[in-house]
């Protein structure tokens, strides 16, 4: 299955934003935001599509607004994502 683009550049984002913030390694991060190294493992490499809870947990462990989670997925990822969809419904 390939993984879509705006799950791609999701798991780009939290990247950058966990390593400016100091957290280097997955696994220290993934403690303070109480979830496992291989879940933020695979919600990195968009390989995981993690829940909405999830995401406040991630934007709290970060300090920053959900919304900055999503600062690098646009709408045209998005609109690809249910084209995709669309597709496989029809």
């Amino acid at each position: 299955m390939e993984i879509p683009a705006h799950r791609k550049a999701f798991g780009t984002r939290l990247r950058e934003l966990r390593v400016a913030r100091g957290w280097s390694s997955q696994e220290a991060f993934a403690l303070h935001a109480g979830l496992d190294r291989t879940y933020v493992s695979g919600i990195e490499s968009g390989r995981r599509n993690p829940t909405l809870d999830v995401l406040a947990r991630i934007a709290g462990a970060l300090e920053v607004p959900l919304s900055d989670l999503f600062s690098l997925v646009t709408l045209e990822m998005g609109a690809q994502a249910l084209s995709i969809s669309d597709r496989r419904r029809g």
